[in-house]
């Protein structure tokens, strides 16, 4: 080749290789983990599919897990060092995470011009992120307890208000009178078929009213349980009078609670607002929202919210890019809200868009009362312990206090055997 035709060539290539990279930005590839795998996927799917046509130089690849194995294998991913730049986990798993050093904090960037306010998060959500004066992660959503109730049920009991509307209850006297006129036996055979009340997800239902009566469970330093508690047994000696002495709910072994209500056999259950999806595409059922009595003295109802959080070592232009995602998944979370979510923004609760959400809308009256779990790193150890406890007593195996000491005892050693592991653990670094 004559050198006139190589310096042409070279002409040729470098002019190429200028237009691309001015005409064209180098996409950056995202991955994101969550576990929707139900109905809340495709919503997020439809989200991150708009985010992808939003931001061209910006690729994210979603990828959804059953929440069974998800955290374990997110936790494998951090210790092999293949974390997601981006991933969901709930409030009472931050922790876990938190230690293992897998999470980076996000107070720098919330603080930047123009991103997002801290201050238009409720202050109990944004706190709840929180770990050693950081906080690790930005909550996308806060899905609260509340109550579902059947309102031709309602208006068949007579439970209305002057207007004769159905009237759910808000107090005490009211919840068990309500539960009372609710619970029938419809065909005459001498048994119940209708409940006016049913335990759903048991973990959360008794937590609320632990809660309600005042409970602790951990002592600040969280290196005691506190389980059994005079004010835990009560609460969870109500929730078995509700069973075994009112009979206003049936054993748990005996009867598929969410299903019951569902099909019309539940006058009223305590579930989460994640479940809205599931009765608005059932069109036979005659159903409202409300937030949970107080039956107890004080106000509250368990809570969770899914939280947006980046992987500890992420920088440049994967950081970047990954911040803009979590920005706009926080800014676009009404239309994650449609699919069964409270928005954890102030901003869009207070929308026209959001009052057009009845069950949300009530169920989001009770933010500033929410409780979360604890966040431990040991939180999935304290769940086996905790559920088992509250499922013997509900059955009647065990009297609530026998339950909750030996759960406490069990849960006690625990924090020791997790104590003298992190103990080794430091002895090992360098």
């Amino acid at each position: 080749m004559r050198q006139s035709q190589k310096g042409l060539l070279f002409i040729g290539i470098a002019c190429t290789v200028l237009l691309f990279g001015c005409g064209q930005r180098v996409e950056t590839t995202l991955r994101f983990w969550n576990g929707f795998t139900g109905p809340d996927g495709r919503t997020m799917l439809r989200m991150v599919k708009r985010f992808n046509r939003e931001n061209p130089d910006v690729h994210v690849l979603m990828q959804r897990m059953d929440w069974g194995t998800y955290y374990n294998k997110l936790f494998v991913a951090g210790i092999g060092n293949r974390s997601p730049e981006v991933f969901i986990i709930h409030t009472d798993v931050l922790e876990r995470f938190i230690q293992a050093g897998f999470l980076r904090s996000v107070d720098d960037l919330v603080g930047e011009p123009g991103s997002l306010d801290s201050g238009d998060f409720d202050a109990n959500v944004w706190e709840a992120v929180v770990s050693g004066a950081k906080h690790y992660a930005v909550p996308l959503d806060v899905h609260p307890l509340g109550v579902y109730y059947n309102r031709a049920l309602f208006r068949q009991a007579g439970i209305v208000d002057a207007s004769g509307e159905p009237k759910p209850p808000t107090n005490r006297e009211e919840f068990l009178d309500t539960l009372k006129h609710l619970t029938r036996d419809t065909d005459g055979d001498g048994r119940t078929d209708q409940w006016g009340f049913v335990f759903t997800w048991q973990r959360t239902n008794v937590f609320t009213f632990m809660n309600q009566w005042g409970g602790r469970f951990f002592n600040e330093k969280y290196d005691e349980c506190l389980l059994n508690t005079p004010e835990n047994v009560e609460a969870l000696q109500f929730c078995v009078d509700l069973i075994q002495k009112h009979k206003f709910a049936p054993s748990p072994e005996n009867f598929d609670s969410w299903i019951g209500f569902r099909q019309g056999k539940v006058g009223m259950v305590l579930e989460g607002i994640y479940m809205l999806a599931d009765v608005q595409k059932q069109q036979d059922l005659d159903y409202a929202g409300a937030p949970v009595p107080q039956v107890g003295a004080v106000k509250a109802a368990w809570a969770s919210s899914h939280n947006m959080c980046l992987r500890a070592d992420l920088s440049g232009d994967k950081l970047q890019a990954a911040w803009r995602l979590v920005r706009f998944l926080s800014d676009n979370s009404l239309d994650w809200a449609e699919g069964g979510q409270v928005p954890v923004r102030k901003s869009l609760r207070d929308s026209a868009r959001f009052e057009t959400m009845s069950v949300p809308r009530e169920f989001a009256k009770q933010i500033q009362d929410i409780r979360y779990m604890p966040k431990l790193p040991f939180v999935f150890e304290f769940y086996t312990e905790f559920d088992a406890a509250i499922e013997k007593a509900l059955r009647g195996t065990l009297p609530p206090k026998q339950a909750l000491d030996t759960a406490t005892k069990n849960i006690n050693e625990i924090i020791e055997r997790h104590k003298s592991l992190q103990t080794q653990l430091r002895g090992q670094e360098p």
